[in-house]
């Protein structure tokens, strides 16, 4: 009877089974396989548990017999060296798990006599022979303690992973890179991220942003000489950090660029340093085809200000787009007692259900009260 379902199952799926004892013997030997894979499966989560506990116990033994040493050591001049001649070069490992616990949580001289661990004992060697290796994890654990520490040294080798098929190598490198201000490596960044098909934008950026104000300068002057990609992350870097030394480079690509995501970009470069030069770029993209890039420019011109805008707004809350329409909405409430007062207008008005809803909306997510008449 199971054996006649099972075969109704898989001839409905469209699926061709033998019969008879070749399909007992079949179905047997896949559920054997199935058996084989999840006991293995379930044998190496269970040595994955057993090496972490392991490494954890090692690591908490190592702390408990080196603890008092390395406490009384941390903010002090003394020479590091002394303090690691008891620590054997097989138990660095655990040594460099303490160390990297405590790089995020201190700060000043404590800080500093930390990082003199990593660039003035034999840690430092460990590290290089490291960073030299052909295993990933080795690689990734080099290059963020270097680039925790600042070293300047170990740069050649950094640039030689920057290129390196494996995304977590390249994202790792290239945060030391940023943690050190290597500015001369930035452009390098950029280009080798091209090659990093499973990176993200966002993640590239986050790197960039470790660096220093300093690396847009550094960033400018090679925009001249870029593509659309770089210029676009070179200019979302130069609105985080508020770089209006690039206005006139900015401005001078919001006039020619068709392409939409760097034209974006521009814009809410223009709106975040509040670039009245920009205004009259900004206005002209008002009517622009493509939603996103004209709800940028309302955003844009909201940031940058002036009741001469309000009508213009207004009239945005009764176009087709609901992001067009949000974002003159939030641009109204921006402008001030003018722009609000015209929003609890609309709101309270019947004309358009559409705008007076998403009126009412953000009047209430910023807690504002509409007047009942």
């Amino acid at each position: 009877m199971i054996q006649t379902e099972i075969k109704n199952f898989f001839y409905l799926a469209g699926i061709y089974i033998p019969s008879g004892q070749n399909f007992l013997f079949i179905l047997v030997q896949i559920i054997i396989f199935l058996s084989i894979v999840s006991i293995l499966l379930v044998t190496i989560v269970l040595l994955i548990r057993v090496v972490d506990s392991f490494d954890q116990r090692r690591k908490n033994d190592f702390l408990s017999r080196w603890e008092k040493y390395f406490y009384e050591y941390l903010g002090s001049p003394d020479n590091p060296i002394r303090l690691l001649e008891s620590v054997k070069k097989s138990e660095y490992k655990y040594l460099l798990m303490v160390v990297r616990d405590l790089l995020s949580v201190l700060s000043g001289k404590d800080l500093e006599s930390l990082k003199r661990i990593i660039n003035e004992t034999p840690v430092y060697d460990f590290l290089i022979d490291d960073l030299k290796s052909k295993r990933s994890k080795r690689i990734i654990r080099a290059a963020y303690f270097f680039g925790a520490s600042g070293n300047q040294n170990v740069k050649s080798i950094l640039f030689g992973h920057l290129y390196s098929n494996k995304t977590d190598v390249f994202i790792f490198c290239a945060r030391a890179f940023a943690r050190i201000n290597a500015l001369e490596y930035s452009t390098a960044i950029l280009h080798a991220a091209r090659f990093q098909k499973e990176l993200s934008t966002d993640i590239l950026i986050s790197i960039l942003l470790e660096y220093k104000s300093d690396v847009c300068s550094y960033l400018l002057e090679r925009m001249k000489f870029e593509d659309d990609y770089y210029k676009r992350v070179a200019i979302q870097i130069f609105r985080f950090h508020g770089f209006r030394e690039a206005a006139d480079e900015v401005l001078k690509i919001f006039q020619t660029s068709t392409n939409k995501k760097l034209l974006v970009e521009c814009i809410k470069y223009a709106g975040s340093i509040e670039c009245i030069d920009a205004i009259p770029h900004l206005w002209e993209h008002f009517e622009h085809p493509d939603i996103e890039v004209k709800t940028a420019s309302i955003e844009a011109l909201a940031k940058i200000g002036g009741s001469e805008l309000v009508p213009i707004f207004v009239q945005r809350l009764y176009e087709d787009s609901y992001e067009v329409n949000i974002a003159a909405a939030e641009a109204l409430l921006d402008l001030g007692e003018k722009g609000i007062n015209l929003l609890k207008v609309v709101a309270k008005s019947n004309s358009d259900s559409k705008a007076a809803a998403i009126a009412r909306m953000v009047l209430s997510e910023n807690f504002i009260e509409i007047d009942d008449e």
